[in-house]
Order: structure tokens, then sequence, then C-alpha cells
């Protein structure tokens, strides 16, 4: 009886597994998609404006020349990263979500061996109470 109830819930959980991994997948997925969908359309925005609209130079900073100064990506190239980004992102949550599924399935138990009864000791008496030693009155004018 009690494997019949671990198979049945662990076909209940197949199905609900199935249908949320592959809920979960198409949502990754679109999630992926929007984010590429936005990347190019800003990266082409920024593009289109820097056609159009020139750009000023760098000002020169007082002892910049002293120090290397940081160059920063192009759209483009924070766009690649942004995406790569979210990629990792999307597959450490599918396997994450692979992890917690494997957790949730039931194993087969075996069926419980019946144990012999075991023989009951004698009663014991409760010992006696000793009654509580009083302690004397703390003295009231401390």
């Amino acid at each position: 009886m009690r494997n019949q109830i671990i198979t049945k819930i662990n076909g209940q959980l197949e199905t609900a597994t199935a249908n949320y991994t592959s809920t979960n997948d198409k949502v990754l997925d679109a999630v992926i998609d929007a984010n590429r969908r936005a990347v190019d359309f800003a990266v082409k925005t920024v593009d289109a404006i820097t056609k159009v609209v020139e750009v000023p130079a760098m000002v020169e900073l007082p002892f910049a020349g002293r120090f290397e100064l940081a160059e920063f990506p192009t759209a483009a190239e924070a766009g690649k990263r942004y995406i790569s980004f979210v990629e990792r992102a999307a597959d450490m949550n599918r396997d994450l979500h692979g992890r917690v599924i494997e957790m949730l399935k039931i194993e087969e138990a075996k069926p419980a061996a019946k144990k012999p009864a075991a023989k009951k000791p004698a009663a014991k008496k409760p010992a006696a109470k000793k009654p509580a030693a009083k302690k004397p009155a703390a003295d009231a004018t401390k």
C-alpha cells in the first residue's frame, strides 16, 4: 500500500515538474529574447545619435597625464557583456531548478520489516519524594 502511494505521488510529481520545467524554460527564453531586443534597440539608437549629433572631445583635465584613464566600453561592447550576464543567469536558474526538482523525488520505500514485540519490563514503583528543605528566611532589613 505504501509503495503504491509513493508511486502515485511520484507520477503526479513528474507531471507537475515537467509542466513547471517547460514553463520555466519558456519564461527564461522569453527573458533572454526580450533583453536581446532591448540591447539591440539601445545600441542602434546610440549609433544613430552619434552619427547625427557631434560628440564633444574629451576635456583636458589637469594632471590627467599622470594617471591612466579608464576607457569606457562602446554601446555594442556593453550590450554584449550584459547579454552574456543574462544568459549566464538563466543557465544558473535552470541548473538550480534541476537540482530542486531532483530533491523533490521520493525514493521507493522498502517494505517495513515487522519487529517482534518487545516485552515490557515490570512497572517500577515511583520513588518516594523527599520534602524540600526549607531555606532560612532572608534578612528583610538588608
